[in-house]
């Protein structure tokens, strides 16, 4: 691998797991200053397959070997490669550990530095600029799935760019990894992008319910009519709160739930373009699951059973996948046939 040019900002993917492990892949494959800040145990596993591997559903695959590697920022031993502040910092923590860790990012950044929380769902970015003072705060966000597959290996699963806000850093990084065939996507409206993916973030706690791959899932009708009803009702708090979406798909947002909804002949004509999918995909969240680690539930259903009870629009749907994905964080065994049987899901018309 080439070294970074000496222009090159300092980057830091900071709490690197699945998905900050392939965005500083993708980074150092364009050429970018890339620190990792992450766990011993994601150390070891990139030394021991001597660097990052990543592949994807179209069958690409590379491998990359960080120059910088910290798991331990309170250590005082002297290091030449460890810098002092960064310029630009992308948080790939869940959304439940970024509250703990704002003082690290304060400590490893500098007055003109810009952080990024790449964080799907909502509420953990609400505090961040006020936690942060003197930095520049932004969201982003991965719209595709990525699991750590075996000999540290980091899959994806499914289609997307990383999604940036549109700012001078992310323009020069943009510019740099389109150069090298990567794909990122800068925008002006994160709200909207924000909303837009929290609707397709509904299925993921669907997804660790039913224990199957993604696409295997949406071939079953009882289990889409459980997805579009939980879409429908954030949907409806949108509407009536107007917030805008973003479009994902082949199809505009509101139209999803009608699709979901159609018999298994005609869905898998339909969707057979909307999303393409790795037959093997999984939501990140069946990977928490299966690790015994807590989930970002309260930052997908669970937000939109707030909103929605502050509207006053009933989410039953959220509320029971809610709840089940709190039992099974809990250790408790859960049957997605619980929920098909215990909820009727209303008929909507789009």
């Amino acid at each position: 691998m080439s070294k970074p040019t000496s222009t090159a900002m300092n980057i830091a993917v900071y709490g690197a797991g699945s998905t900050g492990c392939y965005l500083a892949a993708e980074l150092l494959l364009a050429k970018q200053n890339v620190t990792l800040i992450c766990r011993e145990r994601i150390k070891q596993t990139i030394v021991d397959n001597g660097g990052i591997a990543i592949s994807d559903y179209h069958g690409a695959n590379h491998c990359v070997m960080p120059t910088n590697i910290i798991t331990d920022l309170t250590s005082s031993a002297p290091s030449a490669s460890k810098p002092t502040s960064f310029d630009l910092v992308f948080v790939t923590l869940k959304c439940h550990q970024v509250d703990s860790n704002y003082l690290d990012l304060l400590n490893i950044t500098h007055a003109n530095s810009s952080i990024i929380f790449m964080q799907n769902g909502l509420g953990s970015f609400d505090d961040a600029a006020q936690h942060l003072p003197h930095r520049e705060c932004y969201q982003g966000i991965t719209p595709f799935n990525v699991l750590q597959l075996p000999n540290g290996r980091f899959h994806k699963g499914t289609e997307g760019s990383f999604m940036w806000p549109n700012t001078h850093q992310t323009t020069r990084i943009a510019a740099a990894m389109n150069s090298y065939n990567l794909s990122s996507t800068l925008v002006d409206d994160m709200a909207a992008v924000i909303d837009g993916k929290l609707l397709l973030n509904l299925n993921n706690a669907l997804n660790v319910i039913c224990d199957l791959p993604i696409q295997t899932q949406l071939k079953q009708r009882p289990l889409r009519l459980l997805l579009a009803q939980a879409m429908q009702e954030w949907l409806d708090i949108c509407h009536k709160t107007q917030r805008p979406l973003r479009q994902f798909t082949k199809v505009a947002p509101k139209w999803l739930p009608f699709i979901l909804r159609l018999p298994n002949g005609l869905f898998n004509i339909v969707a057979k373009s909307m999303l393409a999918i790795d037959p093997d995909a999984r939501s990140s969240m069946w990977e928490d699951i299966q690790a015994k680690r807590l989930t970002e539930i309260d930052y997908l259903n669970g937000a939109v059973v707030k909103l929605g009870a502050q509207c006053n629009i009933a989410t039953p749907v959220n509320e029971l996948i809610y709840q089940t994905i709190k039992q099974l964080e809990q250790g408790e065994k859960v049957n997605i046939n619980d929920l098909t049987t215990r909820l009727t899901v209303p008929k909507k018309k789009i």
